[in-house]
């Protein structure tokens, strides 16, 4: 290990760490809106409802990820829909963080005792109101940790952007190699970093699951 090139491989790499943040928080932000859209059409009295957000999981959840990713940058401009790309590589990983996270929040809610929400329905509170002060508190402590389990995963599937040319982390480790052909240096910058930050992940979603912890 030439610790020389390691050193001098972190500024480089780190230069990626820009893209690859961004397009993870914004992925994460719209897959998690949708993931809660969807969880509540599936529980939900309608059908049509029902089975579109089975639907939707069934499809974004059977296709690789990679595939979506190629879609949404190489296809799309055929039907006359152009992103650039980062915003291609955050609408594949978007639609599937919310196929997966959709499961998670379902979860999450369906384990709250039913008899909690026939109790605060008894008492004359609305479905948004026992929803938002009993059943979704308790149902974070539940769903946490398969939640920031599949942030992980799409933290690290951003690794993938680097087929549709955006240049985070992954990408610049190629570029060094093709420059000075060392591989070993670069690739455990990276893997550092990577560990770094599914690091600070589990620190936050054990904060957010002890926070609720203590509002129940």
């Amino acid at each position: 290990m030439d610790w020389g090139t390691v050193w001098d491989s972190v500024p480089l790499i780190w230069k990626g760490a820009g893209a690859t943040l961004k397009m993870f928080a914004w992925a994460l932000v719209i897959g998690t809106a949708g993931a809660f859209a969807l969880s509540l059409m599936r529980l939900s009295a309608s059908k049509p409802l029902q089975w579109f957000a089975i639907g939707f999981g069934w499809l974004f959840r059977g296709i690789p990820l990679l595939i979506l990713l190629f879609f949404a940058f190489f296809a799309l401009p055929e039907l006359g829909i152009l992103f650039s790309p980062v915003v291609a590589a955050i609408v594949g990983f978007s639609l599937w963080t919310a196929a997966y996270q959709a499961e998670v929040i379902r979860s999450g809610i369906i384990a709250v005792p039913p008899g909690q929400s026939e109790a605060a329905e008894a008492l004359g509170m609305t479905r948004a109101h026992y929803m938002r002060r009993i059943v979704i508190p308790q149902g974070v402590r539940i769903m946490m940790p398969p939640y920031t389990g599949n942030a992980i995963t799409l933290l690290k599937q951003t690794s993938l952007a680097t087929l549709v040319t955006v240049p985070e982390m992954a990408l610049l480790t190629q570029r060094i190699f093709s420059n000075n052909f060392q591989f070993i240096e670069p690739i455990f910058v990276l893997g550092m970093i990577y560990l770094g930050m599914t690091t600070v992940l589990l620190i936050l979603s054990a904060g957010v699951e002890h926070a609720f912890r203590l509002r129940v």
